[in-house]
């Protein structure tokens, strides 16, 4: 500490000398060596940096100018333990709150630099980089400061402004790189039907249109649910071998193996909802999950665009309690949702993954994968309003997500976007090169909210 570093440290024998002196000794310290002051809490209730300069000042008045160990005619008294230690509390938290003003102060400057840019949506890619950079910078800063200093709660409030800020950068960065898939959907003579999001495990993507909903999610939806699920059981404490009778209200037709009035593992019921698309199996799990449950747990992981509010209907029957408005889905979400997935983001996540490559509809991702590319799991929509999938393949080793929708489309047409994704993937080895690097920061999602 600043008031210790004038001190030596003396010979034993002047110690000696000054313990057994018989006259009257000037009052000056015995050195000690010098040490870290004791980590310990600070007891004093402070609520401002006035209250903190406040008591040391007290204290170091209190404990006078050479506040370690003095000298008396009986010997050497140390200083009171109490008051010294939270002498250097206070001087420990004021170092901490100087260095958290520094470092505010360096996160408003990157967070100006940042907006100095300009608006996003009209930034070239090599400034959206930049950005993107400045805005994570801000926050990198803004995560050294700790929690019980000063203006806590304004830290906290500048974090999640510049993670939205940040958010937003790099999905116009993604997006002013996407002109490639504009040829490729082009090409259908459909283009403003084709919702399209393509990313990789680090949740770098390129889009078309895919924060747009289609005009159906159709079975996609059962992904979204499938996360509900496992995150459910997890939360619980419940095992993915628990049974769940399969109410007769839940029927429907469909091609999946789960009947009702029996009961199944809820993994089982799970797997045949996204391997064999089950609507028994879905609605027995919106029953089971609640509709609240099912778009409180995704909204609580930044899905707001996503929502579950109707059952699944077969060709005729319609199950009880099928609620009051349509499903709703983003590709941009459903693609964030299934890197999710691959990377294991959610508990058991294994269990979807397992789902996803036993699918049984095979005509349309599958169908369009390329050699050398491997397909690794799907999962298919497809209804009188849209027709979709959702498909993870492994390009050189490279995991990728490619989501696509076509209101009112054809297999033919559909598959004609998934191929022509899957050969530019192929042939760029990944997305096309580019000289201005690709941010550093992991990204959290690769959707706007």
């Amino acid at each position: 500490m600043p008031y210790l570093r004038g001190l030596r440290v003396l010979k034993p024998v002047a110690v000696l000398a000054m313990l057994t002196a018989t006259v009257v000794l000037p009052k000056f310290p015995v050195a000690a060596p010098e040490r870290e002051p004791p980590t310990v809490p600070l007891l004093i209730e402070v609520h401002t940096l006035a209250d903190l300069h406040r008591w040391r000042d007290r204290l170091r008045a209190d404990l006078g100018p050479h506040p370690i160990r003095v000298v008396t005619r009986s010997g050497i008294a140390p200083a009171p333990t109490a008051a010294l230690e939270q002498l250097w509390a206070i001087d420990r938290r004021l170092q901490q709150e100087e260095r958290s003003r520094w470092l505010r102060h360096q996160a408003n400057q990157a967070a100006t630099a940042a907006i100095a840019l300009g608006d996003p949506a009209t930034l070239s890619p090599g400034t959206l980089a930049v950005a993107y950079t400045r805005w994570d910078d801000a926050l990198s800063v803004l995560g050294q400061i700790p929690a019980e200093t000063f203006g806590a709660d304004q830290v906290a409030a500048q974090r999640q402004e510049y993670t939205l800020r940040r958010t937003i950068a790099a999905y116009q960065y993604d997006t002013a790189r996407s002109s490639f898939l504009a040829p490729i959907v082009e090409q259908t003579g459909r283009a403003a039907q084709v919702r399209l999001t393509v990313c990789n495990l680090q949740r770098e993507c390129r889009r078309w249109q895919g924060s747009r909903p289609p005009a159906s999610p159709a079975s996609l939806i059962k992904v979204p649910i499938a996360i509900a699920l496992v995150s459910k059981l997890h939360a619980a404490g419940i095992a993915p071998d628990t049974p769940l009778w399969i109410s007769p209200s839940n029927w429907t037709e469909d091609a999946g193996s789960i009947a009702v009035r029996r009961e199944y593992p809820l993994e089982q019921i799970m797997a045949d909802m996204v391997s064999a698309s089950s609507n028994i199996a879905t609605n027995q799990l919106i029953d089971y999950l609640g509709w609240q449950g099912v778009n409180q747990e995704l909204h609580s992981r930044g899905y707001t665009a996503t929502r579950v509010s109707r059952k699944l209907v077969g060709e005729d029957t319609y199950p009880a309690n099928l609620g009051d408005a349509p499903n709703r889905i983003t590709t941009d979400e459903l693609t964030d949702m299934m890197v999710g997935i691959y990377n294991r983001d959610y508990p058991s996540a294994a269990l979807i993954e397992a789902a996803l490559a036993n699918q049984r509809d095979r005509a349309l991702g599958y169908a369009a994968v390329p050699p050398p590319i491997v397909w690794l799991g799907e999962k298919t929509g497809r209804n009188s309003q849209v027709m979709g999938t959702t498909t993870a393949v492994s390009v050189h080793g490279q995991c990728y997500i490619i989501t696509a929708t076509l209101d009112h489309g054809n297999e033919a047409a559909l598959r004609s976007i998934m191929a022509g994704v899957m050969q530019y993937l192929l042939t760029h080895d990944g997305f096309e090169p580019t000289d201005v690097p690709e941010p550093a920061a992991v990204r959290l999602q690769a959707f706007l909210p």
